[in-house]
């Protein structure tokens, strides 16, 4: 399957089958992940897969049921000091070559310090980073004929408590996944003449 089917095939799916999900397949969709870009090469993803019936049955207090009768869930979170790691990727990314021919190629990466941010700014980094992954595994799910759902109703408190998380990690979505008998229609969506602001 190529890219441009597996953006056209993925739904957002809402009812699963019991059938097992290999852990080939899993670890499939959690290496899409690992490889998805990040800036400054940060990547402050971290994935814990629920997959027990017991955790799968305690999750369902902390979110929609149909996310907990998945037969796989992972929960997608950021590590808040994976930000303290910036000048480590940095001179990662230059010794990897890959600014090659550009005007970071220049950069004393000795005396780095990347853009000061507020707690805030830090928070959506994480979060905008996180989610490029979350994307690739999606759209992994999709190639491998399994269905998934981008969730963020879930009770973070209680999600966290009954994970276990330590205080770095924090919450963004959790990923429901598994196969599926339904063959939803293509949702709505805009035109591109209504989301293409101009063409300068």
């Amino acid at each position: 399957m190529e890219v441009k089917e597996a953006i056209q095939k993925r739904r957002s799916i809402r009812s699963f089958n019991q059938d097992k999900v290999s852990k080939e397949d899993i670890d499939q969709i959690l290496e899409a992940g690992r490889l998805a870009p990040s800036g400054t090469n940060l990547q402050p993803w971290r994935f814990v897969v629920v997959e027990s019936e017991e955790m799968r049955d305690r999750l369902k207090d902390c979110t929609l049921d149909f996310v907990a009768e998945a037969p796989v869930v992972i929960a997608c979170c950021v590590d808040k000091n994976s930000i303290k790691n910036r000048k480590r990727r940095i001179v990662e990314l230059h010794k990897a070559g890959a600014f090659k021919g550009t005007e970071l190629e220049k950069i004393d990466t000795s005396k780095y310090k990347g853009k000061k941010m507020d707690e805030v700014e830090i928070k959506n980094y994480l979060y905008l980073n996180c989610t490029i992954a979350i994307e690739h595994m999606i759209l992994q799910a999709t190639e491998l004929g399994l269905g998934s759902c981008w969730i963020m109703m879930f009770n973070k408190t209680k999600t966290r408590e009954l994970l276990e998380l330590d205080n770095n990690l924090e919450l963004v979505s959790l990923i429901p996944i598994g196969y599926y008998d339904e063959n939803p229609a293509p949702r709505p969506r805009l035109s591109l003449d209504e989301i293409v602001v101009d063409r300068v």
